[in-house]
């Protein structure tokens, strides 16, 4: 059979198939495009003829789709008690457990790194870069307060690190 029979039968033009897609295939697997048409409105009973003309158009045209449903039923066709096996979904619990365990990585981590540049610098006699606005400089009493604030914060972080650690 030539292919442009092949197109008459399936019943639609060759520029309405998708790319790449075999016309034995659609018509062994899916069957022609008023099969299709009869499919959908069976599947979903609230299309008109007019809706499922034009899905049934638009999945000829999407290869990707004809292709996974093809597969699909070659599989069913090999094995009929085959089902396709889907990833579990993790719990809530587990979830929020990720979430949460992932963000105290990043914490503890963050924490580490700065003891280990902190003790590194102090051993070596490096002093601590100064900030626009923190530290170093004279000036007014807004800068004074800004490094108390970064100081107590600073030796809050120390003190959970030295706790947790």
């Amino acid at each position: 059979m030539g292919k442009e029979e092949q197109f008459k039968i399936l019943g639609v033009e060759e520029e309405k198939l998708a790319l790449g897609i075999d016309t034995d295939e659609v018509l062994q697997f899916i069957g022609t495009r008023d099969d299709l048409i009869a499919k959908f409105q069976t599947d979903i009973p609230s299309f008109s003829l007019t809706e499922a003309t034009t899905a049934a158009d638009n999945f000829l045209m999407d290869g990707e789709m004809l292709d996974m449903y093809i597969k699909w039923s070659e599989r069913k066709m090999e094995d009929p008690n085959w089902e396709p096996i889907y990833q579990a979904e993790p719990s809530p619990f587990d979830k929020v457990t990720n979430f949460f365990s992932q963000y105290a990585i990043y914490l503890i981590g963050g924490i580490l790194v700065k003891d280990v540049v902190t003790e590194y610098m102090d051993k070596n006699g490096i002093e601590m870069p100064t900030f626009a606005g923190f530290g170093g400089g004279g000036g007014g009493g807004g800068e004074a307060a800004a490094d108390v604030l970064v100081s107590s914060a600073l030796d809050g972080i120390h003190h959970l690190s030295n706790t947790l650690v």
